[in-house]
């Protein structure tokens, strides 16, 4: 295993130009990935940028999948393209706001993936309100579905962008995260945001058990070593959600955008 780094400006930010990882297991890699963090927070200073702060967090052992850690050292190394989306008008006209967002990812080409970061979003229910409106934009559905407990009492929206696969589309499953008590502990960023692969998907699923009908962030390409090497840390992925949420917590599933809870999904007219 070896980790090798470089760093500017130690006193106030800590900047990896450079981290090139060699590990035989998902094991090793959570050892780096564990002191990767620690060390960038030691350069966390008050006022970070909501993009630092969000990604600071997305490394960290919270989130209990591997995957999100490594990419959120450094999205760019994965093509994950990054937007500030402004919340300050009315939710159909945020709703276009990312459908152009990712229309501009997707048209410059290159990009596996997106990340939107809303800083001055911090209701779930205007958070639902703009994820519904999505659901109007040339490209997107948004489908309101039943969670089956544990635990009770949640409805899920599930919010898709149709993306480019072969000579036709499939759907890519958006993620929403944010500072929610209804969100599962792995989705309860600092930051609202939303995640959504918009890249070329595998012919294949990522476990190459199933030929790919939908896409997500699972598709996105991870440069590692072997096969073997993403089935371990897939395995670390599953361990670390599982201690993270401390037992069976369906709002977690990737084919649950988001979690509302039923009060809310009747008040805004998807609870049935």
């Amino acid at each position: 295993m070896q980790a090798r780094f470089l760093h500017k400006n130690p006193n106030t930010e800590t900047r990896f130009v450079l981290i090139r990882m060699k590990c035989d297991s998902a094991a090793a890699m959570v050892v780096i990935l564990n002191f990767l963090y620690r060390y960038s927070a030691k350069g966390a200073i008050r006022g970070m940028s909501p993009e630092k702060e969000y990604l600071k967090w997305r490394q960290s052992p919270r989130v209990g999948c591997l995957f999100a850690r490594k990419i959120a050292i450094k999205p760019s190394q994965y093509s994950q393209r990054i937007f500030h989306i402004s919340t300050a008008e009315a939710p159909d006209r945020v709703a276009n706001k990312i459908a152009g967002a990712v229309n501009t990812a997707i048209a410059d080409g290159g990009a596996s993936a997106v990340l939107l970061l809303f800083p001055a979003l911090t209701s779930l229910e205007e958070t639902a309100r703009i994820m519904l409106a999505l659901g109007s934009e040339p490209e997107w559905t948004v489908t309101p579905r039943a969670i089956p407990a544990p635990p009770p009492g949640y409805r899920a929206l599930n919010i898709v962008r149709a993306i480019n696969f072969g000579t036709g589309s499939c759907p890519s499953e958006a993620l929403v995260l944010g500072s929610f008590p209804d969100f599962p502990p792995t989705r309860r960023a600092p930051i609202t945001a939303l995640e959504l692969f918009i890249g070329e998907p595998r012919p294949m699923g990522p476990l190459d058990d199933e030929a790919t009908t939908k896409a997500n962030l699972a598709h996105m390409p991870m440069h590692l070593p072997s096969h073997d090497m993403f089935m371990a840390m897939w395995h670390g992925s599953h361990d670390g959600r599982s201690r993270e949420l401390g037992g069976a917590d369906n709002r977690a599933k990737a084919k649950v955008s988001m979690a509302l809870p039923l009060t809310m999904a009747n008040r805004l007219g998807c609870g049935a």
